[in-house]
């Protein structure tokens, strides 16, 4: 029995998915720390920062989100790209792209503080804000262009402790600051995250030096303009999906509103944790695998991954409750109700970056920045029209709405006008419908008056199906060679 065991083990060990999901393991963990600020410190946060001051941090987040994108026009885009070319002369790529990034950021940034003032206005910031933004900017900047040179080399674990680190003294900093500061505490953690960043981005840049080698190419230059700045629409429109809506709450509604939106939507986002995670991890073997022509083999593994999505999303719809009376004070505890929705559009997000990564096989790049800006054009629509209606509540039904726009346009773009050879939709509709299924089931529980506890037990009782259900042809395999052995 044992050497039965040991020869299943050996199998799943050696499979695509195993190795992808151990490197998810470590992407997750950085992510986890990554995203620490919005998550971690909720239980924090929410008792030291009253709703308007948390919807203060969400705004500054975004705009610095949005700028970092401007101001280089997302020269830096194409690094991690370029790397999977397979080239000898990554180096010199590398040396173009701070060379063009660094000149335009320059001209750009110069603009931004001359007009301070009236930029200010615009964005219901202080000066004094948009100065620290600049900062913010370029700290975000060179973590991006670190995480884009060792991601490709599956330096995942390194990646995990450097921002791991990173995460938790900005942790303790921000609390520290907040705990100390008499008002505008918010202030507390914008000025963590400047100074930690900083720290960790002269880090960044001695780390990256090594690579850099300045030799002037047009063809590079042609690259990066080809590949990356078709991609700021698409850049910017993942922040209009994502952020701007509180922008337009707290126009709307006030900043009470958006603070308790941003609460629910940081709970809904745990989901991201997953998707970025297992997307990071599987990027080395897609671009691989579609190289070499083994689709079947990269078929099998994207299925295996949402899968893993999906699993998550459940377990977050299904004890969204606890997390939410674990993770922050009772006076956020009214939006509540919304954190479901998000989950689910982030289902659909999923599914949108399994095939809008398709457009970066022939640098179709520009078919993301359509699908997206569209989808980004649909959600502030909808969100001008609804939000002053029905509140904040309103934006996450426009949020679900825009997700899945953005899945069908890449969808129908890559299968039947760019006619790639794609992840079929039919295999992943059979998990995809199990999940539905589950959520429904514990919707009607959910409004069925019953004991608490009950409740909770049919929640775990439904988990503990739904795993072995949507991986039940995996566990035949295992075993098939476990019985055959």
């Amino acid at each position: 029995m044992k050497d039965k065991i040991l020869s299943a083990l050996k199998i799943i060990k050696k499979s695509d998915f195993y190795v992808t999901l151990a490197h998810s393991k470590n992407y997750l963990t950085a992510n986890v720390a990554n995203k620490a600020l919005s998550i971690i410190t909720l239980p924090i946060m929410t008792r030291l920062l009253t709703p308007a001051d948390y919807g203060i941090v969400a705004i500054y987040g975004t705009y610095v989100m949005i700028f970092s994108v401007l101001l280089s026009f997302n020269a830096f885009g194409a690094i991690s790209r370029y790397y999977y070319e397979d080239k000898n002369d990554f180096g010199e790529f590398l040396g173009n792209s701070f060379l063009l990034g660094g000149l335009l950021f320059l001209i750009t940034a110069i603009l931004f503080l001359a007009f301070r003032i009236k930029i200010a206005i615009i964005l219901s910031l202080s000066p004094y804000l948009l100065s620290i933004l600049l900062l913010s900017s370029v700290s975000m900047l060179i973590t991006s262009v670190y995480t884009q040179i060792i991601v490709p080399q599956r330096k995942s674990k390194q990646f995990s402790a450097i921002n791991v680190a990173q995460t938790y003294l900005t942790l303790i900093l921000s609390v520290l600051f907040v705990y100390y500061l008499k008002e505008n505490k918010y202030l507390g953690i914008i000025m963590a995250q400047l100074l930690i960043g900083v720290i960790f981005s002269v880090y960044f840049l001695f780390t990256i030096i090594k690579y850099i080698k300045f030799k002037f190419s047009y063809d590079h230059f042609k690259y990066i303009l080809t590949y990356s700045v078709p991609l700021i629409p698409y850049s910017l429109s993942g922040v209009i999906l994502a952020q701007f809506d509180r922008i337009m709450i707290n126009n709307s509604r006030g900043l009470t509103e958006t603070g308790l939106y941003s609460l629910a939507y940081n709970v809904g986002m745990l989901l991201t944790l997953v998707i970025a995670s297992t997307q990071t991890a599987l990027m080395p073997d897609f671009f691989g695998f579609i190289n070499r022509g083994e689709h079947g083999r990269l078929d099998s593994l994207v299925k295996r991954v949402f899968i893993i999505i999906l699993i998550a999303a459940l377990g977050l719809i299904l004890f969204s409750k606890e997390i939410v009376i674990i993770l922050a004070a009772p006076k956020f505890h009214a939006s509540l109700w919304i954190v479901p929705i998000i989950v689910i559009s982030y289902v659909f997000y999923a599914l949108y970056t399994i095939y809008g990564r398709y457009f970066g096989v022939k640098n179709n790049t520009v078919w993301d920045s359509i699908i997206a800006l569209s989808a980004g054009a649909l959600n502030i629509y909808l969100n001008a029209i609804y939000i002053p209606r029905y509140g904040y509540g309103a934006a996450a039904y426009t949020t679900l709405v825009s997700y899945m726009a953005m899945f069908l346009g890449a969808w129908i773009v890559v299968k039947f006008y760019l006619k790639r050879n794609v992840t079929s939709l039919r295999s992943l509709f059979n998990p995809l419908s199990s999940f539905f299924i589950f959520v429904f089931i514990y919707y009607v529980l959910f409004y069925i008056n019953m004991n608490v506890c009950l409740l909770f037990a049919i929640r775990c009782i439904l988990m503990m199906c739904f795993i072995p259900l949507v991986f039940r042809n995996e566990m035949y395999k295992i075993l098939k060679v476990y019985c055959t052995k």
